[in-house]
């Protein structure tokens, strides 16, 4: 009876065992399910988990056309267009600061790439190095110090010019805050508008830009010598003068007839007495005589009213 006990313990204990061991099989195949469930979940894309919300917001995003913009060469000469155009590229398909000179490099020729070969000879350099290398070696000469170049302009020409070229010096200064470059602009102004336009107290230059244009065309417009515009009905000015009375020495052409010769008319004759009396008394009558008869007729009669009185 005993040995049978044992028997049948010594079975049981196999089966056991085979039980234990699946189910820590299945234990670990779930742990294994799980495991791979959460590994699968890591390496969806982002924003996977609402496929149908995103299907529908791209559906509702404008359609972008896609343009292809190439990079472009320098040589030599004015590196500001090109400089310009780089950095739009570099903001366009967003190039990491480490990758601008690398990408900028390949598209250099000439005294450019010469330039760049010596700078990066054993070293790594950056694009604001580039930039600055390039504007002192191939820009102008008021690149050097472009803000004492800012500060020089003045206006000698139209308020348009001046805007023109104020635009350009401003454009390569940095960290110029908004009221220095007001004081700059109107420090250039002409003096004939400076003053209008500071009275008006403007707080931005393209205000001041603006009130400069208009008082330039009043000044324009009523700019003293400016001849009037004529029109079909205006009459030119007549002087308002009172006619002078003048005085002639030589008979007038009307009125004076030429004496015949050898005789004396009668007004002669009354003129060659009042002569003789003017002779003796002085020239005092001469004037009114001379009036009537005339200077050369006046002398012939004087002379003649002398021999009389004799």
């Amino acid at each position: 009876m005993v040995q049978t006990r044992n028997s049948d313990n010594n079975n049981s204990d196999p089966i056991a065992t085979q039980l234990a061991a699946i189910a820590a099989k299945l234990e670990a195949i779930e742990t294994m399910k799980e495991d791979i469930a959460a590994l699968k979940e890591g390496e969806r894309p982002r924003g996977s988990r609402n496929t149908e919300g995103e299907s529908s917001w791209r559906g509702r995003q404008p359609h972008k056309p896609y343009n292809k913009i190439d990079f472009p060469i320098f040589s030599s000469g004015d590196p500001r267009g090109w400089l310009l155009k780089a950095e739009k590229y570099f903001r366009y398909y967003q190039i990491p600061d480490e990758e601008k000179v690398e990408i900028a490099s390949m598209h250099l020729e000439g005294d450019a790439l010469d330039l760049y070969s010596w700078l990066s000879n054993g070293q790594f350099i950056f694009w604001e190095e580039l930039v600055q290398a390039f504007t002192k070696n191939f820009g102008p000469a008021e690149f050097q110090n472009p803000d004492e170049f800012l500060c020089s302009i003045k206006q000698t020409g139209s308020v348009q010019e001046y805007r023109q070229e104020f635009a350009k010096r401003s454009s390569r200064v940095s960290n110029w805050p908004d009221h220095c470059l007001l004081g700059v602009f109107l420090n250039g102004l002409k003096d004939e508008l400076k003053a209008d336009v500071r009275i008006h107290k403007p707080r931005t230059v393209y205000s001041a830009m603006s009130l400069a244009l208009e008082f330039e065309s009043k000044l324009t417009t009523h700019r003293p010598g400016k001849s009037a515009s004529w029109t079909p009905n205006s009459k030119p000015s007549q002087p308002d003068s009172k006619p002078t009375e003048t005085f002639s020495l030589l008979p007038s052409t009307a009125t004076a007839q030429k004496p015949t010769e050898g005789r004396l008319s009668d007004a002669e004759k009354q003129a060659g007495t009042y002569a003789g009396n003017a002779f003796d008394v002085g020239i005092n009558m001469a004037p009114d005589i001379v009036v009537k008869t005339g200077l050369s007729n006046f002398l012939r009669l004087l002379m003649r009213g002398k021999e009389q009185r004799r």
